[in-house]
């Protein structure tokens, strides 16, 4: 009886433990105390699930984390929206192995330390705990480095996304149409498609339409194919294909979002096909 009520008390520990998120991080002359910690699992070689700990100086937005269709551009977002702050990410590589990178200084400086820092964790199926340090100072180039961070943290599940097939479904069709709409200048058919910096207030008047959209057009491909890409609730990443203003063969990635029931461009990135 005194052996199964200990196990039920250790038990009750472990599930009711107290989220930890501390420790130290130098690179350079970035310096930082964790504020915040979040855990989760990847994919890694073989498909076998890779824990990782990302620690912050701000608050970690989860439910952001757990909308993202990537969870490092997620980070990056809210570092983005707040104009400062640094993250790194805690890779727990084996039981007593651990690796480091991020991105630091305000986003302006990414990161990678390897894999060969000692380590001391303890992980269940719904929560992981450890320490992950440098035994000594290290250098990178001209930037010396030492951490010592500690964590006891719930293992977040976040949901994948869904693979979108050529055409990109809704959010798919919704920007073909509005590669369409530009050439065409047709305001009331892109307006609710555009990025939001990009739609003026008020309207452009009709002599005016012609020249805004041809601004307009020059961050939008002039012909487009969807090939694919992911779908995730309300959040999509668009493959495409086509050609610029310019007639130059492109391809890209674009980042929608459905609000009021209409997909909006949120980002978008093209790069010329080589």
């Amino acid at each position: 009886m005194k052996s199964l009520l200990a196990l039920l008390a250790l038990t009750a520990t472990s599930a009711f433990a107290a989220d930890v998120a501390k420790g130290t991080f130098h690179f350079g002359p970035i310096k930082f105390d964790a504020a915040d910690a979040i855990a989760y699992q990847v994919d890694g070689k073989d498909n076998k699930p890779v824990t990782l700990v990302v620690f912050s100086d701000f608050k970690i937005d989860r439910q952001g984390v757990m909308d993202a269709i990537n969870t490092e551009s997620a980070l990056i977002g809210q570092i983005n929206d707040s104009g400062k702050g640094s993250f790194v990410i805690v890779r727990l590589t084996a039981p007593n192995r651990c690796g480091l990178g991020g991105l630091i200084g305000a986003g302006a400086k990414q990161i990678d330390l390897g894999d060969s820092f000692a380590a001391k964790v303890s992980q269940g199926a719904s929560r992981v705990a450890g320490d992950c340090a440098t035994t000594a100072p290290g250098k990178m180039f001209d930037d010396s480095y030492d951490f010592h961070l500690t964590w006891d943290q719930p293992l977040m599940i976040i949901p994948k996304p869904s693979a979108l097939a050529a055409g990109g479904g809704e959010p798919g069709a919704a920007y073909a149409a509005l590669v369409k709409a530009i050439q065409a200048a047709d305001w009331n058919a892109a307006y609710q498609h555009l990025r939001t910096d990009e739609v003026r207030s008020p309207k452009p008047k009709p002599s005016e339409m012609k020249e805004y959209f041809h601004d307009v057009g020059l961050n939008y491909p002039k012909t487009v194919t969807v090939t694919g890409g992911l779908i995730k609730g309300d959040r999509a990443h668009l493959d495409i294909k086509g050609t610029n203003y310019e007639d130059k063969k492109i391809h890209g990635v674009v980042v929608m979002r459905k609000f009021d029931g209409n997909w909006r461009v949120m980002e978008n990135d093209y790069y010329f096909d080589m």
